[in-house]
């Protein structure tokens, strides 16, 4: 029991945007959700997303008139892959006081954990990058991608946008079939020069590829064959994400639950290309709607811990 009131639990959900934090009850009702600036883990500087963390729940505590600390906080956050870096936010989460148990997950667990409900499948998840977490039916938890642009984000937004780049100067070559990619992109980049293109990639963001996915998808949603055949074959390296989880993962008692997670994926031709793709794999797995969010995910693994003691 939390100091001077009725118990309460913390869950976070902290990536490279916004963090949002929740407070619910010893029932696991939610009490209060608040959001702010982003979670993400910095390594040069790692405490810095524990001072976020700790000011949120530290607002949503006075927004919900509640005393004490938080019987369990549970931290999912983008960025926390390295050991030494989860134990350091870890012990300053701790250290400011606002629960009494701290718990560090990735954000990644955490939307797994909300998505499934805490029960066995994949959660595949298209953003700016791409990764897949599943789980099994004994518990057993792994991750497949997130490897970077570099050498990884197979199915991502970045993905998409680089290699439609990529066939539209093909294109404009003449090493590649004709495509409307070309003009539609250009405009999307505002540049009127092919030549142009080369250096617009090497000067920005990665968010700046993957945001022409949105103009790729329409062009294959409109029919162009050559922007339909990217959207496919990343859809395809998608899928081999929760094909890979799912034979990792044996045994299964019968279909094996997907659930969809990141913005390209919101894209109902994309979403029904990486379905196409996961049914073309000969394993019986079924696309399936979100349980809850990442916050409650981060919820639910609160409340678990003080159950298992």
């Amino acid at each position: 029991m939390s100091d001077g009131g009725a118990a309460y639990f913390a869950g976070v959900d902290g990536g490279g945007t916004r963090t949002t934090v929740a407070l619910a009850d010893d029932d696991g009702r939610e009490i209060v959700r608040r959001s702010g600036s982003a979670g993400l883990v910095d390594p040069r500087r790692p405490t810095a997303s524990a001072e976020v963390v700790a000011a949120l729940v530290r607002e949503a505590v006075d927004e919900a008139g509640l005393d004490g600390p938080a019987e369990v906080l549970c931290a999912g956050l983008a960025g926390v892959g390295n050991p030494a870096e989860r134990e350091e936010v870890r012990a300053a989460l701790e250290a400011s006081g606002v629960a009494r148990r701290v718990m560090i997950v990735t954000d990644g667990e955490a939307a797994l954990e909300g998505a499934l409900g805490g029960g066995a499948g994949v959660l595949l998840v298209a953003g700016t990058g791409s990764v897949a977490y599943g789980r099994a039916e004994d518990g057993r938890v792994e991750r497949c991608g997130g490897w970077g642009l570099i050498i990884g984000d197979e199915g991502s937004a970045y993905q998409i946008g680089r290699a439609a780049l990529a066939a539209a100067v093909r294109s404009d070559d003449g090493r590649g079939p004709a495509t409307r990619l070309l003009p539609e992109l250009m405009r999307e980049m505002g540049v009127d020069d092919p030549r142009a293109i080369p250096p617009w990639v090497g000067r920005v963001e990665k968010a700046d590829v993957a945001a022409l996915a949105t103009a790729v998808i329409a062009a294959a949603d409109a029919g162009d064959a050559v922007a339909l055949r990217v959207a496919e074959g990343q859809a395809r390296e998608l899928a081999q994400h929760a094909l890979a989880l799912a034979q990792r993962l044996v045994p299964w008692a019968g279909e094996i639950p997907v659930v969809f997670h990141g913005g390209v994926l919101g894209a109902p031709l994309y979403a029904r290309l990486v379905t196409r793709a996961l049914t073309e794999s000969g394993l019986a797995f079924s696309v399936r709607d979100p349980v809850a969010d990442a916050v409650t995910g981060s919820l639910r693994y609160a409340r678990g811990l003080v159950a298992a003691v």
